[in-house]
Formats: structure tokens, C-alpha cells, sequence
């Protein structure tokens, strides 16, 4: 299943490494979300035997891949957005997994980011004690492109929720992880490109439904541990607000983090003086010291 959004700069690499996955009989399916550009032509000159699936107006990543799922026929479904691509191998390596482990519903892999600046990040798989615990506050492994489920994963949790815009694959990881074993293998088996950051408007809007959504089910865990989650994700939203130069809006986002949890990272506080300098000097030292402090070194092979 590929969501895809005027993408015919990338989405061929993206079916180029679905192809090299060597299945016969694949069911590929995109969801288009009212592409501009001629992403759909593209697609189906790549690949002529895809389902491709067309939104009338623009709707956002839930959508797209909500039109896709509803036509899939098969009893597992796998996700890939269209600017990513997956290693050859991924999909046996999954579908064997699950095949021997009948008691797990989701399995999904570790992943190697590719930065804009050229650098690569590895993110290689791992599984805590309690995923349902670890994906209030980590999206432990990428929830749009990894995983592998089965059918009757949707038909317990539901599709993608559309009036998310942001944080729309995170809400379903953690609808799974309540009712479903997951399992992610330690290979690197998917490549995610970094992309731009979220529109700074759905941010808003999608991380207080978000958190409100989810608000009872991080106090299952006691309100110390909500707390946490919550300035966490609200620290998350800041962060895309002030590379977006939203200075303002960002302080405002950041202090619902401090006082969510005020022990949770004081040197966030920092912040808000770096804040200040760059608005009185027109400076970008802020978003500087957000992307160094994101980027993780690279592990050695």
C-alpha cells in the first residue's frame, strides 16, 4: 500500500525497490491523494498492473492510504510512502516471520534514515519490554514504511484516522500496540528519506487532538508517566514550529512541554532565550541547535 502526493520525483524509486522484492502474484496498490503533478501517470507507466486509487480532493496521508486499504484484498498488508524505498529481501524476511510466529500481528523492521545533508542515520530494530508503553513516547520503528500486518489487525483496530494530518501513522501504531503483538526485526530492511517538516498549521492542530485522544490511555500508566508523553510530544511540535520560524507559536508550544513535565528535559528552557536572540537579531542559531541535537551519530558498520 503506497500513499502518494505529487511525488513523480521519487515515487519510481519507491516501485522500482517493490519490484525488486521479487513476489510474484504482489498486490500493489497506491492511494493518490489528488496529486497536481503527474505522479499518477508515472506510476502507471512503472508499473501497469498497480491499482492505483485516486482522492478527488486533497485529504492528507490518513486518506490515501484509508482509499488503498479498502480495496486490498490480501491477508497481509505492508505499507511503503512513496519517497522511501525498502531494501530486496524485506517483504520474504516478514512473511517468514509471521508464517513461524503465529501469535504476533505486526512485524516491522529497523530502518536507515538518508538526510538531506547526505548523512545516513541507522535505526536498527529492536523490541522493549511493553510496546505499547514505548510508542507513547518514541516512534520506535517507522510506522509508514516497516511494518508488514495482518489483515485481522484492521478489521480489530479500524482504518487510519482522516482528521489526523500529522502523527496519523504514530495514533494507529499505538491503536495496534493495546490490542496486538508486535515484533520488529533488527535488520535495516527499509531506507526513509528525510523529508521537510509537517506543515506547521496541521502540527497545531494534530498534536492536541492527538494528545487528547490518547490522554487516558498514557495515564494507564500513572500521570507521572503521562505527563512525560505529553511534554514530549508537545517539545516534538515546538521543534517544527521554530524551523518553520514560527518563534512565537514554538515558546508557546515549548512552555505546554515545560509545564507538562518540568523535570523532563530542563534544557529545553534554553530555548527561549536562543528564541529571543534570533527574533532580535534575525538570527537562525535556534533551528541550528534543534537539527544538531536530532541528528544521531552514525554507527559503525
Amino acid at each position: 500500500m503506497i500513499p502518494t502526493y505529487n511525488r513523480v520525483h521519487c515515487i519510481g524509486r519507491a516501485l522500482a525497490s517493490v519490484q525488486e522484492q521479487g513476489i510474484s502474484g504482489l498486490e500493489v496498490i497506491i492511494g493518490d491523494d489528488a496529486s497536481t503533478d503527474a505522479t499518477v501517470k508515472a506510476a502507471k507507466a512503472l508499473m501497469p498492473n498497480a491499482t492505483v486509487v485516486c482522492l478527488p480532493v486533497n485529504q492528507g496521508a490518513s486518506a490515501a492510504r484509508n482509499v488503498g486499504l479498502k480495496v486490498a484484498r490480501g491477508d497481509l498488508i505492508a505499507f511503503l510512502d512513496s519517497d522511501d524505498e525498502w531494501i530486496p529481501g524485506k517483504l520474504e524476511k516478514q512473511i517468514k516471520f509471521l508464517r513461524d510466529n503465529t501469535e504476533i500481528s505486526l512485524c516491522a523492521s529497523g530502518h536507515l534514515l538518508k538526510c538531506k545533508d547526505g548523512s545516513r542515520v541507522e535505526f536498527p530494530g529492536s523490541n522493549p519490554p511493553d510496546w505499547r508503553r514505548e510508542l507513547h513516547e518514541a516512534q520506535s520503528f517507522h510506522g509508514a514504511s516497516t511494518p508488514l500486518i495482518r489483515r485481522e489487525v484492521l478489521e480489530k483496530v479500524g482504518f487510519l484516522d482522516e482528521k489526523l494530518r500529522v502523527l496519523e501513522d504514530w495514533d494507529w501504531m499505538l491503536r495496534i500496540a493495546k490490542e496486538s503483538r508486535i515484533h520488529v526485526l533488527p535488520e535495516m530492511l527499509t531506507v526513509i528519506h528525510e523529508n521537510n517538516p509537517s506543515d506547521p498549521h496541521h502540527t497545531l492542530a494534530s498534536t492536541d487532538y492527538f494528545l487528547a485522544k490518547h490522554r487516558e490511555e498514557f495515564l494507564h500508566y500513572g500521570s507521572a508517566h503521562a505527563g512525560r508523553v505529553i511534554s514530549q510530544h508537545y517539545e516534538n511540535a515546538a521543534r517544527n514550529l521554530f524551523r518553520h520560524g514560527r518563534t512565537e507559536e514554538g515558546c508557546a508550544m515549548l512552555w505546554k512541554s515545560v509545564t507538562s513535565s518540568p523535570l523532563r528535559n530542563p534544557a529545553s528552557l534554553a530555548a527561549f532565550p536562543l528564541a529571543g536572540f534570533d527574533f532580535a537579531f534575525r538570527s537562525k542559531l535556534l533551528t541550528s541547535v534543534l537539527v544538531k541535537r536530532n541528528r544521531l551519530p552514525l554507527r559503525k558498520a
